[in-house]
């Protein structure tokens, strides 16, 4: 966990979002929130993915449960093309032996 954390109530007027919406994404293990010396953060590792929730959710007008099934897809993705980009190294290096 990095000790670089941006202030939960900032990050509530730097992206000008409501706390409910936050809380959403945290309850859904979308964001964590860090409770420290009684006030709460959020990772500045977590930004990228908190401002891309926040345009699914206010530009493109994706529910929470959306914004969990699309990270879970995406996610998916990628653990598909890393596998095949193994795959494609694996048969390159039989196709070398023959």
């Amino acid at each position: 966990m990095s000790e670089k954390r941006l202030r939960y109530s900032e990050c509530l007027k730097i992206y000008d979002v409501e706390d409910s919406f936050i809380d959403s994404l945290h309850n859904m293990g979308l964001i964590h929130v860090v409770v420290h010396e009684d006030e709460r953060f959020i990772e500045y590792d977590e930004l990228t993915d908190l401002e891309q929730f926040i345009r699914w959710y206010y530009d493109m007008d994706i529910n929470v449960e959306g914004i969990d099934a699309l990270q879970n897809m995406l996610s998916k993705v990628k653990q598909l093309q890393t596998e095949i980009e193994q795959l494609k190294y694996e048969l390159s290096f039989y196709k070398s032996l023959l």
